[in-house]
């Protein structure tokens, strides 16, 4: 079920507020996660990825990795070397044993 919210990103610069619409992915880095948007830019916060999907997954978001939370509003299509590349071209790994969870997710969706 896609809903539009709002979730709050803390930084060391601050505390930001954002639509999930305006998210297109999330990547794991370590204990830290960046968060790449629809502009283009990315913001590095030090909160792990388990913890946005536990939030974003209700909102229309799927963990196709352990590195990777995808916005399914943003995917352009399903690459046949099992990668997800979204609508800003960037590219996000389906992990082999998350596959077929994830495909199924992704059926459902269109």
């Amino acid at each position: 079920m896609q809903t539009t919210a709002t979730i709050s990103i803390v930084t060391n610069s601050g505390h930001f507020f954002f639509s999930t619409e305006e998210i297109v992915r999330l990547e794991a880095c370590s204990n830290y996660t960046n968060i790449y948007f629809i502009n283009k830019k990315k913001m590095l916060t030090s909160k792990v990825l388990k913890e946005f999907a536990a939030v974003l997954e209700p909102m229309g978001f799927v963990r196709t990795h352990r590195t990777h939370l995808v916005n399914k509003q943003h995917i352009a299509f399903v690459s046949n070397n099992g990668n997800i590349v979204m609508k800003d071209e960037s590219v996000a790994e389906i992990s082999r044993r998350m596959k077929s969870g994830v495909m199924k997710v992704l059926k459902n969706a269109a």
